[in-house]
């Protein structure tokens, strides 16, 4: 089937394009795309990976292909190969996408400095395979001091951006938005150690809205001025991730936002892929942004009742 910009995705006959007019939706906007149980032709795309001992890790896979590991048991062990297979990769990739925005002569320093972290979470993604009941707690103490040293390295850059000591063509808030993610990488695992699992509804609603939010924003930048549409619809889910109200929403209306911004997310991806949405989306961070939904939309299913 050739693919058009009308038809990024089609089923049964009706272009995905032409959304829901007329829905109500959680954050007020009409979809890209119908329900992904209807839209997604690859359900791996929007499928959670159930982490196991041994699992590939994600350099094993191109980047649309990545799983998206969840943990498979209820236990400190289970949470803790999930979380360093889908973090150490989420790490590693934030150092390729900030070593690569980092051209020319004056910041060999810091693009060096990327590509070294960039090394480092791929050495220590191949590792995380090896994690088993009797190695867990240290390997998650290896996890925090890498996690802690990325985001204060993000940090560092971030203020050095904003204060125009450095040039680079990373946003400040992309250093922000990624050290966050390291800080709760590292709590997380902390918790693990000290045999803690639970995950808090306030925490993970306000966690990924900021970063859902923050994804939308980033997104609405890099798409070419041409694609009003689509800067629209990711406008629109920004301006609802950032409202305060989101958190104390019942969780149905919680998880329609998000699987609002997983269906933009996904069709996007697959439209970058097929050259159809005119943007300066590397196809990398397409499934870095998809992939991060994914796990929003399996941590609230474990904070609901039952």
């Amino acid at each position: 089937m050739s693919t058009t910009r009308r038809t990024l995705l089609k089923l049964g006959g009706v272009p995905a394009a032409v959304g829901l007019a007329g829905c109500a939706t959680a954050t007020g906007i009409n979809p890209v795309v119908p329900p992904v149980a209807k839209a997604i032709q690859v359900p791996d795309q929007v499928r959670a990976t159930p982490a196991t001992m041994g699992a590939a890790p994600g350099t094993q896979f191109n980047p649309r292909e990545k799983p998206t590991y969840v943990p498979q048991t209820n236990d400190p062990l289970g949470f803790s190969i999930a979380d360093n297979l889908f973090w150490s990769d989420i790490m590693m990739e934030h150092a390729m996408f900030i070593a690569h925005l980092m051209p020319g002569p004056e910041l060999d320093g810091p693009r060096r400095q990327a590509e070294e972290f960039q090394r480092m979470f791929a050495r220590h993604l191949e590792q995380a395979r090896g994690i088993r009941p009797d190695n867990y707690v240290s390997f998650n103490r290896a996890s925090i001091d890498l996690a802690k040293r990325i985001s204060d390295f993000k940090k560092t850059m971030g203020e050095q951006q904003a204060a125009g000591k450095i040039r680079s063509l990373v946003w400040p808030l992309f250093f922000t938005h990624t050290a966050r993610e390291a800080d709760r990488y590292a709590r997380r695992l902390e918790l693990y150690n000290r045999r803690q699992i639970e995950l808090d509804r306030r925490e993970v609603v306000e966690f990924w809205s900021a970063t859902m939010g923050e994804h939308s924003a980033f997104i609405a930048h890099l798409l070419d001025p041409d694609e009003k549409l689509l800067i629209e619809q990711a406008s629109r889910l920004e301006k609802a991730f950032r409202q305060p109200a989101l958190r104390d929403v019942r969780g149905d209306d919680v998880m329609k936002a998000a699987q609002e911004v997983l269906d933009f997310k996904t069709v996007g991806e697959r439209g970058i892929y097929a050259g159809k949405i005119k943007s300066i989306i590397s196809p990398p961070i397409a499934s870095h942004v998809r992939r991060e939904a994914v796990r929003f939309i399996d941590e609230l299913k474990r904070t609901q009742p039952g």
